[in-house]
């Protein structure tokens, strides 16, 4: 609840949040990943263009929210 004040919610909104989320995932335990894990074919395409471009390589990484080994495995491909 304390999060959700944080965030900018009233209190009544956050109590209401927290009421549903207990009744739908009380007592489990539930894992949300940070991002997918894997970049869809349309992203792999995008980043191997960027690569292949004058842009730097750093740039293209940041651009993409991928590693540099990742995008020199696109390249490799």
């Amino acid at each position: 609840m304390q999060a959700c004040q944080a965030g900018g919610l009233d209190p009544e909104a956050a109590r209401v949040i927290e009421t549903k989320v207990r009744a739908d995932f009380g007592g489990q335990r539930v894992r949300i990943p940070k991002k997918k894990k894997h970049l869809t074919e349309e992203a792999k395409a995008r980043a191997f263009e960027d690569g292949v471009s004058n842009m730097p390589i750093k740039e293209v990484t940041e651009k993409h929210g991928i590693s540099r080994r990742t995008l020199y495995r696109l390249l490799k491909r």
